[in-house]
């Protein structure tokens, strides 16, 4: 088992990677609420259980609003617990509710997924969607504990895996060469599902986010923006298919045309685009919107890009990969990133 600490503003945020989701819980003497994915087959003791969709379908405000009332409902205080046990989709919404619920109340994130676990449980990001924009609603909230169940992954479909490790992948690209080298190298035994190569892409990736997140929570230096590399045309193709493409597959297409974009404007060295294509195809990665065969609007697609939440003004601020493992801030006038969109997304 590996432990992360790191504050993060007034938080105290403690990471268990490996330990035994049932263990955490028997550790908590407060009273808890535990909503969980109806997909997972668990029957977890508490004082709430509430179980909910998954999938980008159920980032609906009223999903948020019906937690907050159940906890109101039950006289949850500031002192209890709200247990998230899921996927990104539970992780979003639990999240959003824990922190409007009181001004906030105790969040533990149990991420069940590769993507959950790298991702979206780590970080505070929370939200849901609106008017067909992805996460418009949100705030920013730093759960206690995040624990990181690898039984968990062991049930998890190959499939499931691979959208996961498209946010792995994607620190390797612009934070860690470590980690790309790693990925390089043990491609079998990832996919294998071997618990110490697991634990290991786990292990960086937490690292790798919270330190960019201990920098700039908010968003508001510039440099949380990394974590975006990918996700801006990997967000306007998941909108364009109406949310019918997975995160993780949007991700990984969004990723090649983003580096084909930092190259064409000069910010990449040579070979980088060649180096993101074959670590993406080398864990069976879509590299292209046919390659996914879910068909996309190009409008849809192009709309979302002018909902950006990372545009100022005219400008959408995007991270570039400039070598493996290294990146810069790249503000890219609006107008040029729906070009270069429409001639990736064909």
């Amino acid at each position: 088992m590996k432990n992360i600490k790191e504050n993060i503003c007034s938080f105290e945020i403690n990471v268990d990677i490996g330990k035994k989701f049932e263990d955490f819980l028997s550790e908590l003497d407060k009273k808890k609420a535990i909503i969980y994915s109806k997909n997972l087959r668990i029957n977890p003791k508490a004082d709430v259980v509430i179980p909910i969709d998954d999938g980008e379908q159920a980032k609906d405000l009223s999903n948020v609003l019906d937690i907050v009332k159940t906890l109101f409902d039950n006289d949850f205080d500031r002192g209890d617990y709200v247990i998230a046990v899921g996927g990104g989709t539970v992780l979003d919404i639990a999240g959003f509710a824990a922190s409007i619920y009181l001004r906030g109340i105790n969040l533990v994130n149990v991420p069940t997924t590769l993507l959950g676990m790298v991702d979206a449980g780590i970080g505070g990001k929370n939200g849901v969607n609106f008017a067909g924009v992805k996460n418009i609603l949100g705030t920013f909230y730093q759960p206690s504990n995040i624990v990181i169940d690898l039984n968990f992954i062991k049930t998890l479909p190959l499939e499931e895996l691979k959208k996961g490790l498209a946010e792995v992948i994607k620190y390797s690209l612009v934070l860690d060469k470590d980690l790309y080298d790693f990925l390089s190298l043990n491609k079998d035994r990832i996919l294998n599902k071997e618990e110490d190569a697991l634990e290991e892409i786990i292990y960086r990736s937490v690292n790798d986010k919270l330190g960019v997140v201990k920098e700039d929570e908010r968003e508001n230096k510039g440099i949380r923006v990394v974590l975006n590399f990918g996700h801006t045309i990997g967000h306007a193709i998941e909108a364009g298919s109406n949310f019918k493409i997975s995160h993780g597959y949007a991700i990984s297409v969004g990723m090649v045309c983003e580096a084909k974009i930092a190259e064409e404007m000069g910010y990449s060295e040579e070979g980088v685009v060649e180096d993101v294509l074959w670590l993406l195809q080398l864990y069976g990665l879509p590299l292209s919107i046919d390659k996914i065969g879910i068909p996309i609007s190009l409008d849809l697609a192009l709309s979302s890009i002018e909902k950006d939440k990372k545009t100022r003004g005219n400008f959408v601020m995007m991270p570039f990969p400039t070598r493996i493992g290294k990146w810069k801030k790249v503000d890219v006038p609006k107008e040029t990133l729906k070009g270069f969109a429409s001639q990736c997304l064909k």
